[in-house]
């Protein structure tokens, strides 16, 4: 029986470090899987026939796989991803484009343009489907913006959290990440949940209270209303993972000693990069 781990990569939503974390434990068998220009969208199909090319793989993670997780005789797969505050993570994605080198990506222009609260303005204005429910959207739908997400949209996206194999919270990465290893322990053994945090300096170095401010603070009052109606479906899916995280966690032996070391350890880290 072949198990894979499969990550789905939700822009932003610390992706990166869990990417450092597979290539820690899994090396050569550990690959990025993504099509070959941007817009590319990958489907279970495609994954399969990636893993038949590549037998030796036991874990993949992509920005452009999309659910629902596929279904193949002699394959075990154990899907995962992070979720994260809606607001912190548009963020998170304006600080980003500041800082990366000029490019013709579109947002990337327009993060360098613009104030962070104009920048937050012109999606709400042109573009919704950047900021509408994304992580909702993404789990239900596979990412593709038909139209505002629903209450159906929420309960489907709910339904895929509760049945994924590790559900992680980006601000609570120890916890879903200890959680994640002891359930897979069966299947893969000498998981190793130390880490080193990636991409992250400004995230690494504030509170999610203080980023939180700073989108609040950027914004008029009526924009930040509607940004918040924009995300309340996420909001709620966002509550429902810390739930589940925080169910699992309770469930491992000695969970608390365990976090309490592996936040020593990513600490420690932290200080030598």
């Amino acid at each position: 029986m072949h198990h894979v781990i499969v990550h789905y990569h939700i822009f932003k939503n610390a992706g990166t470090t869990l990417e450092y974390i597979l290539d820690k434990n899994f090396g050569s068998a550990w690959a990025r899987f993504d099509g070959d220009h941007p817009n590319c969208l990958l489907t279970g199909a495609d994954l399969l026939a990636f893993l038949s090319e590549n037998p030796r793989v036991m874990a993949v993670s992509s920005h452009q796989l999309r659910y629902p997780k596929p279904q193949a005789e002699g394959h075990v797969f154990f899907d995962m991803f992070f979720l994260r505050d809606p607001i912190d993570r548009l963020f998170s994605i304006y600080r980003w484009f500041r800082r990366i080198p000029p490019s013709d990506d579109f947002l990337s222009r327009l993060a360098k343009e613009r104030s962070m609260g104009e920048f937050i303005g012109y999606l709400v204005d042109k573009y919704p489907h950047y900021l509408n429910d994304v992580q909702v959207n993404f789990l239900a739908n596979g990412g593709t913006y038909y139209r505002p997400p629903g209450r159906r949209d929420l309960d489907a996206a709910i339904e895929v959290m509760l049945r994924a194999a590790f559900p992680g919270v980006v601000n609570a990465f120890d916890m879903s990440w200890i959680a994640a290893a002891y359930f897979l322990t069966p299947s893969f053994p000498n998981l190793d949940c130390r880490y080193v945090p990636h991409n992250t300096s400004t995230e690494f170095e504030s509170t999610l209270e203080s980023r939180l401010k700073q989108v609040r603070d950027s914004c008029t009052k009526a924009l930040y209303r509607q940004l918040c109606a924009l995300n309340e479906l996420d909001a709620i899916l966002l509550q429902r993972a810390r739930e589940e995280v925080r169910r699992r966690f309770r469930l491992v032996p000695d969970h608390a000693r365990k976090l309490s070391e592996l936040k020593t350890a990513v600490a420690q880290a932290g200080t030598r990069t």
